[in-house]
């Protein structure tokens, strides 16, 4: 196994339940944690419970703003970033036979 004590790594979508377990795996090996995601209570409940995860709230459909989103969690950081596990995504509800264009390209979008 790789050894990822105090290395900095960036979760995208961990404010949902994939996200969130990955954020609690990759803790247990002492990795420091920037947890990303659009939902703020869901991100703070995990900074309560796990002591080496910082909290950035950010929804990465948002592309305009990606590049402030990278200068705060550079801050964050410290200017070192290890790895990135980008676990964001958009639910949509439907077949993808009956999604309009608009809700196909949010999907693919993100």
């Amino acid at each position: 196994m790789i050894n990822l004590k105090n290395k900095n790594i960036i979760i995208t979508g961990a404010s949902g339940g994939i996200g969130k377990s990955i954020v609690k795996k990759l803790s247990e090996f002492e990795a420091n944690i920037l947890a990303t995601g659009t939902k703020i209570e869901k991100l703070e409940d995990l900074k309560s419970k796990i002591k080496n995860v910082e909290i950035l709230s950010f929804d990465i459909s948002q592309s305009e703003k990606i590049e402030e989103f990278i200068e705060n969690a550079t801050k964050q950081l410290e200017g070192k970033l290890d790895c990135i596990v980008n676990n964001a995504g958009l639910t949509q509800d439907n077949l993808a036979i009956r999604m309009s264009l608009d809700e196909w390209h949010k999907v693919i979008n993100v």
